[in-house]
């Protein structure tokens, strides 16, 4: 409005300026100085650049509107895609599909379509990416906070502020977050496009089934592809703060939905066992809430939490919630969770518009069969025809404990075998000799520790491994054993051709049965068991039973009187072992072990020492 007025003005000037000499002087200075005017108020004035957007570039279509909105309602149903959402997912899109882990996004963490910068963060070194990203967020900070000192004064700014401030020059502001304190809102997103494609190509694994899953318990199919953003459809996926497996579940969420979680197995890395869980999971928050944005949100803030939320605000809408609630733990990745499910489902769906042609993995059709022994995989690699690769491979459950020399599968585990053989495996596992499957023996004993005794010290009396007793006790550090504390001692496995079913021990506990040729009296200690003893004496379980009538080999007593075989014992010396502990340990005196040993001087005993034990 101001350059039309100017330039009349300007258009009488010159006018009076021609046709009055009297005043030409007077007059012709006033014609300058408008001008002037009329010049600075034609930059001042200058139109904004057109930035880009659909309402500026395509002419309204009501018909193209309603037949776009029926589109997307088709493609997210029973999911609700309120429009308020369109911004934020469009900046997920691109981070699932254009810019990669290589890649780091310096943005708006509410306004998710300000976006400062790219940078590029391809370098070897976790510590030259976070230095990369630290110049690049410290860069922002001194333009935003300089920024803001003069928000509402454009002629103060520079060019590079002039420019970030142009960033927000079409968008609404939320009375909520103030444009001019972006400052606090700088946020750094890792571009996921390469590991989003990789997600893609393994969900081809899995999910038909977790769509079947969630199809038997009347709950959307769409849910499957949650996944896709808590894992990329990895199994052996961990969070820092302790969530595992493909549903990222915690371990007390895990153990409340019905997963074991224990020293020998994870079920939350069983990736259709957790989806199970899930399932159950979701169907509770959609039962509680009764609105599936809330019961998506709740799968990452908690049920509690989102309720908490929508009583707080008085409102179930998830973009208002987004917006507006402020709680200390509705934080960046809770606030986005449901978008991003939007997001995921989208790009999934349609993934060749986004990535091609690529191929998914095929799924897996699995047979599940449960083993009713404790058994090594070594064991069943040797008499089936499944490797320990393939038992690790498709069963992610499975710690890596178990993998170890002497590890087993424990008993009624339901072992992920290939669909097609499973007859084939039952019948192979049915012929595996009985020496091969074990039972396991806990050992009900209790250890209170006394002044001066080591963890290895312990471990040594009761022939255990020291993080054995570590793992049961929950210890961290094995120099850390208090005087007093009670330790629990572990048990340990016996063959199922070892473990007799014979009469009753108990004419045993009385009296010793007479010694038969080729057999010595050993008197039972403290906390030993049954296994330990044949491991001392070099024979088995099932022969000790034998001679001494034992039908339950975790039934031996402190003071019982067996019968053993007398081969010769050899005991290798550890490093930290005194001829007094070695004694100890094999329930003789000192005297009859340096006689035996022809040991001249007690304490020149060395670690790998072979020493013969004498039958005490």
């Amino acid at each position: 409005m101001l350059f039309p007025k100017l330039t009349a003005s300007i258009r009488r000037l010159f006018f009076h300026v021609v046709h009055e000499p009297r005043l030409r002087g007077p007059l012709l200075l006033m014609f300058l100085t408008l001008v002037i005017i009329c010049f600075r108020a034609t930059k001042l004035e200058r139109p904004p650049s057109p930035v880009p957007s659909i309402a500026r570039s395509i002419p309204f279509n009501p018909e193209q509107a309603q037949s776009a909105e029926e589109e997307r309602e088709k493609l997210f149903h029973p999911f609700p895609f309120p429009d308020a959402l369109q911004t934020q997912v469009a900046f997920w899109k691109k981070v699932f599909t254009e810019y990669t882990t290589k890649q780091a996004i310096i943005h708006d963490d509410r306004y998710m379509n300000v976006v400062y910068e790219v940078i590029s963060i391809d370098f070897q070194e976790k510590k030259a990416q976070k230095e990369a990203i630290r110049t690049a967020v410290e860069k922002y900070e001194t333009l935003l906070g300089s920024l803001a000192e003069h928000w509402d004064t454009p002629s103060k700014m520079t060019a590079t502020e002039q420019q970030i401030r142009d960033l927000f020059r079409d968008i609404p502001e939320s009375v909520h977050h103030k444009h001019k304190d972006a400052k606090g809102r700088i946020h750094v997103q890792i571009g996921q496009a390469d590991r989003f494609q990789e997600g893609i190509i393994r969900s081809g694994q899995y999910m038909p089934a977790m769509k079947q899953i969630f199809a038997e318990r009347g709950l959307p199919d769409k849910l499957a592809y949650l996944p896709l953003i808590e894992s990329a459809f990895n199994p052996a996926a961990k969070s820092p703060v302790g969530a595992a497996g493909m549903w990222q579940f915690m371990k007390g969420t895990g153990k409340q939905y019905g997963l074991k979680i224990n020293s020998m197995v994870d079920e939350r890395k069983d990736p259709l066992l957790a989806a199970r869980a899930a399932a159950e999971l979701l169907g509770h928050n959609y039962e509680s809430t009764e609105s599936w944005p809330l019961a998506v949100t709740a799968y990452n803030f908690g049920l509690q939490g989102i309720r908490n939320a929508a009583k707080d605000l008085n409102t179930e809408d998830i973009a208002t919630l987004i917006e507006r609630y402020t709680g200390k733990r509705f934080g960046y990745a809770s606030r986005n969770f449901y978008v991003e499910f939007l997001t995921a489902v989208d790009v999934c769906m349609r993934y060749t518009e986004y990535f091609g042609e690529i191929e998914l993995k095929p799924p897996l059709e699995l047979a599940q069969v449960r083993l009713p022994h404790y058994i090594s995989p070594k064991t069943l690699e040797k008499h089936t025809s499944l490797s320990v690769k393939e038992i690790k491979a498709l069963n992610p459950a499975l710690a890596s404990a178990v993998f170890r020399k002497n590890g087993m599968i424990p008993r009624h585990y339901q072992l992920n075998i290939p669909k097609d053989s499973q007859k084939v495996f039952e019948a192979q596992y049915a012929a595996i000799p009985e020496d091969s499957k074990y039972a396991y023996i806990p050992v009900k004993v209790r250890h209170k520790v006394r002044k001066g005794e080591a963890l290895s010290q312990i471990a040594q009396r009761y022939d255990v491994r020291m993080k054995d007793i570590m793992r049961v006790n929950r210890i961290k550090n094995a120099g850390k054993i208090r005087i007093g504390q009670v330790l629990k001692i572990p048990g340990g496995y016996v063959a199922v051709a070892d473990n007799p079913k014979a009469p009753s021990a108990s004419s045993t506990e009385s009296k010793a049965p007479p010694s038969p040729e080729g057999c010595t009296t050993y008197r039972v200690r403290k906390g030993e068991t049954l296994i330990a003893i044949a491991q001392k004496h070099q024979t088995s379980v099932a022969t000790i039973s034998k001679l001494n009538d034992i039908s339950d080999p975790g039934k031996v007593r402190a003071g019982q009187r067996l019968l053993v075989p007398s081969t010769t014992i050899k005991h290798k010396v550890k490093k930290g072992q005194t001829l007094i502990t070695i004694a100890k340990l094999h329930n003789i005196s000192v005297r009859a072990l340096t006689k035996a040993n022809q040991i001249r001087n007690p304490r020149r005993i060395k670690a790998g020492q072979v020493l013969i034990i004498p039958k005490g």
